[in-house]
């Protein structure tokens, strides 16, 4: 029964959080973009077998599709291709990490909704270093032994919670409209992961920051392009 009212909890989140979002207008790539990543919805899947196959983005068919140029302009700062690279290491270590803890603990929501996610930001991020032309130079990730499922929930939160503001550098710091868009995306999705694990650990007994982790920025942050 709790389990049923967590999950209800969580789909009622979603929706009430992806209606501000929704209205938001969609990002115009323009011409000379891979078509693979676009229409791509319910159904589609990663391969992954079953319980995966909600298709890019996974919550609900809405956000998931990001499709990335062919080619973009290098970027000529290196601390922020290092940052990138960076935040790419720990997308991997948070898809990684959610997998193992979901199968685990014997736990669907919400990983199910956020785990087809995270390996849509991972391989963005890897179509976007190949659009620059150069190497991703990827970390393996370490995946975190937990022991309850509440710590899991509370090292997710902490995940969700040092990819933020990480994002919010890169899209102030980016270089080209291409890529602040496609990671400003990335961000919305980043916080509506991060207030679905908080509610999940609030669900659990544990009470900690508002449904934006603290921040009151809202779902994005292109209000500088």
């Amino acid at each position: 029964m709790k389990r049923k009212m967590l999950q209800i909890s969580v789909v009622l989140i979603v929706l009430l959080m992806a209606l501000p979002a929704m209205t938001q207008s969609r990002y115009d790539y323009g011409p000379g973009y891979d078509d693979e990543y676009y229409g791509r919805g319910w159904g589609s899947g990663y391969g992954m077998g079953s319980g995966y196959g909600m298709g890019r983005g996974g919550m609900m068919g809405y956000g998931g599709y990001y499709s990335v140029p062919n080619k973009l302009p290098v970027p000529k700062n290196k601390e922020w291709i290092g940052k990138l690279r960076d935040i790419l290491a720990l997308e991997r270590l948070s898809f990684e990490q959610y997998a193992v803890d979901s199968e685990k603990y014997n736990t669907y929501m919400p990983y199910h909704m956020i785990i087809p996610q995270e390996q849509d930001h991972v391989l963005t991020i890897e179509r976007l270093f190949a659009a620059y032309g150069l190497p991703t130079d990827g970390k393996s990730p370490v995946v975190k032994d937990t022991k309850t499922l509440d710590e899991a929930y509370q090292l997710c939160v902490k995940m969700e919670r040092d990819l933020i503001p990480r994002y919010e550098w890169l899209i102030k710091n980016a270089e080209d409209r291409d890529t602040a868009g496609i990671l400003n995306n990335l961000l919305i999705q980043t916080r509506y992961h991060l207030a679905m694990f908080e509610h999940a650990l609030q669900a659990g007994g544990w009470h900690g920051g508002g449904p934006w982790g603290g921040r009151g920025r809202g779902p994005g942050m292109m209000w500088g392009w």
